[in-house]
């Protein structure tokens, strides 16, 4: 048997095992000002305008309509996983650097009603 007829078709497994499109290097999370983020201003519009089309009252997946629901999701972690870790949310377009790193403010102060 010819050896170039297994190492080769080996060697692009290999290379198509270790493509992976990663997810959470795309944008960075952007340095903001922490002190300049409340859930009223900067969380709920934000939300509003990106996730809420689909994350509605009535979504199985999760509602972030209001403070109540989206503080559900922040204290069990989901948020913070799905929308910073994975970046698997939003769907389609992503959220910009700034937008990242407001979540991660709110987030870090334990998601606050402000």
């Amino acid at each position: 048997m010819n050896k170039r007829k297994v190492i080769i078709p080996a060697l692009m497994l290999c290379a198509l095992a270790a493509c992976k499109k990663s997810t959470t290097t795309e944008i960075p999370i952007g340095t903001v000002d922490c002190a300049t983020v409340s859930y009223t201003e900067t969380i709920k519009p934000l939300f509003d305008a990106n996730c809420v089309s689909c994350h509605n009252t009535n979504s199985p997946d999760g509602a972030l309509s209001n403070y109540a629901e989206t503080k559900i999701y922040a204290d069990n972690g989901k948020l913070k996983d799905e929308v910073l870790s994975s970046r698997s949310m939003p769907i389609g377009t992503p959220l910009t650097s700034t937008a990242l790193g407001q979540v991660k403010c709110w987030l870090d102060a334990g998601a606050p009603s402000n």
